[in-house]
């Protein structure tokens, strides 16, 4: 009975705190999202070629860090194929213009997400993880 009420209140406690998790996203240091929640309709970004062309960074800033958890973000293609994971995500995580220009030329529709798990093995175990959509890139003319 114990194990029930522990899980179901870190259940509960872990949904309350993605609830309230944001997140802003930019390209070479100019912002496109701003405080951000998940939404698949509103968090679509238009990109140009120029955008990728210039050398900088494509940006994801999580406005919360819990070392309790182990965050991933991945890139999955508009069909819903997982092309690349990045483990252990902190408080930012980037990717080099001109790699995401190499994804975007072969996908022009790739969406992020991140899921995040406990660190304890024990709890990790009876967590279901559920993929939560930070934005979806689309190159501007498709």
């Amino acid at each position: 009975m114990k194990y029930a009420i522990f899980f179901l209140s870190l259940l509960l406690t872990t949904t309350m705190m993605q609830a309230q998790n944001t997140w802003c996203v930019s390209i070479r240091g100019n912002t496109l999202l701003k405080n951000v929640e998940e939404n698949l309709e509103k968090n679509v970004i238009r990109l140009n070629a120029t955008d990728l062309n210039s050398p900088g960074y494509f940006r994801i800033n999580f406005n919360w860090s819990d070392t309790a958890m182990r965050r991933s973000v991945l890139l999955r293609n508009a069909a819903g194929a997982e092309l690349l994971r990045w483990e252990d995500v902190k408080r930012s995580w980037r990717i080099r213009t001109e790699e995401l220009k190499k994804l975007v030329d072969k996908n022009p529709e790739l969406s992020f997400y991140y899921t995040e798990i406990p660190r304890d093995r024990n709890q990790a175990m009876v967590v279901r993880v559920r993929p939560i959509h930070l934005c979806t890139l689309k190159l501007a003319g498709n």
